[in-house]
């Protein structure tokens, strides 16, 4: 299982990090531009957190915008770890997804099926297909290395406090569902990182390379513990 304890989003405008910045980093999440004609600089840009290190995930355009080949043609490439999409909209949209992958990987001549996906499920709607999702993918592929879910986005998305209720029954229901496809799940505020801990979230995505320490040491489970759950088990 892929280490997802601190990761770093980087939006397209936003400085590179220099190498000591992103030494506590499990990945380096590279945002889109809006714009399409922006595409050959975030090549670029790609090309250069290649150099930093950690494992490097392009989050793509949504699925339903069209943007996601011509934007992973122009970025995609060896070294690049993986890809990250935002709600999908139906379980066909994460086939075309990887059937996108396939056809790229052949084109760049990158060992088949290398390529990683992770996937958000931030909306209700997409919420309601995750497991169905989880399982079209497992049966299809190795590709998927964890899932993400910001509820403070579900939260807006709904109309009620992100201390709701309802935002807990569904941030359960989202780690539930992970473990039973033994897939980690990623919170999107390092803020209540020490909630999400407790939740049984085991990673954070933050903007801050200062905050990425931190996560790493709060979301770590320590060896002894984890041996003590092996000998449970």
């Amino acid at each position: 299982m892929d280490d997802v304890r601190a990761l770093l989003i980087l939006l397209p405008d936003a400085p590179l990090p220099d190498p000591a910045s992103v030494e506590h980093a499990d990945a380096l999440v590279f945002v889109p531009p809006d714009d399409e004609e922006q595409y050959g600089a975030a090549a670029e840009r790609v090309t250069a957190l290649l150099e930093l290190g950690p494992p490097v995930y392009l989050v793509i355009p949504l699925l339903e915008s069209g943007q996601a080949r011509p934007y992973l043609a122009q970025t995609l490439r060896q070294g690049v770890y993986g890809v990250a999409s935002r709600a999908p909209g139906s379980v066909d949209q994460l086939r075309y997804l990887e059937g996108v992958l396939e056809e790229l990987e052949l084109r760049l001549d990158i060992q088949p099926g290398l390529t990683a996906m992770a996937v958000g499920f931030d909306h209700p709607r997409a919420l309601n297909l995750m497991s169905d999702a989880l399982a079209a993918m497992r049966e299809s592929s190795d590709r998927m290395t964890w899932i993400a879910f910001n509820h403070a986005e579900f939260a807006e998305t709904l109309g009620v406090p992100a201390d709701s209720p309802t935002v807990a029954v569904a941030s359960a229901d989202v780690v539930l569902t992970a473990a039973a496809f033994d897939l980690p799940v990623v919170y999107g505020a390092p803020s209540d990182a020490e909630h999400a801990a407790r939740l049984g979230f085991r990673g954070c995505a933050t903007d801050d390379a200062a905050d990425l320490q931190r996560l790493q040491t709060l979301l770590s489970q320590p060896e002894s513990e984890s041996a003590e759950n092996e000998e449970n088990s």
